[in-house]
């Protein structure tokens, strides 16, 4: 049975690359060891579940870990790209497509604790000690639940909001440029 351990999205490109020359007939164990970024699983999921399910005879044990973190970065890029660019509203009241992203922000910190308790499942009891995924999932979902809660609630104003905003800017940028980890480097050492 031949190994692939993967540490990149270039080695999942690569691998997607001599898919063909290695035959899906061959017997395949892809271990996927961990990845530069949150941002770049959903892309790398895209690439590496395809390769997989084509074949009978290749597996990849953690391909619902990779799963769960292309989610989080799906869903985190939704806050990035649509939610959080509503929200810095120059007006002292709150406009309709404000008053959603609230609501959106709302479920999406419900949404993310969620897929990271996924995540820290599939991680196992050792791992999930050492994951600075979940613990900045976890900041990130209670600022966000928080900030809908008192904005919503008419605790805060506009001008505390656009403040928040920038500190959500850059925890989701923080979450996003965390590097994951799924299997214990020393399991598939090269040794």
């Amino acid at each position: 049975k031949m190994l692939y351990k993967i540490h990149s999205h270039a080695q999942i490109q690569a691998l997607q690359a001599r898919s063909d020359e290695l035959g899906h007939s061959n017997d395949m164990q892809v271990n996927l060891v961990s990845l530069e970024s949150v941002r770049i699983a959903r892309e790398s999921y895209a690439l590496l579940r395809p390769l997989i399910m084509e074949s009978r005879s290749w597996e990849c044990p953690e391909l619902d870990s990779l799963s769960d973190v292309a989610g989080l970065s799906l869903e985190i890029q939704k806050l990035e790209h649509d939610v959080l660019p509503q929200l810095t509203v120059q007006e002292a009241k709150l406009e309709r497509g404000a008053l959603e992203a609230l609501l959106l922000m709302e479920s999406s910190a419900i949404k993310l604790l969620h897929l990271r308790k996924c995540f820290k499942e599939a991680l196992g009891v050792l791992l999930a000690e050492e994951d600075l995924v979940s613990a900045k999932v976890k900041t990130l979902s209670i600022v966000l639940k928080d900030t809908a809660f008192h904005v919503l609630q008419d605790k805060r104003d506009i001008v505390w909001l656009q403040e928040r905003v920038l500190l959500l800017g850059q925890l989701v940028t923080d979450v996003l440029e965390t590097p994951v980890r799924f299997c214990d480097p020393r399991e598939y050492s090269d040794e």
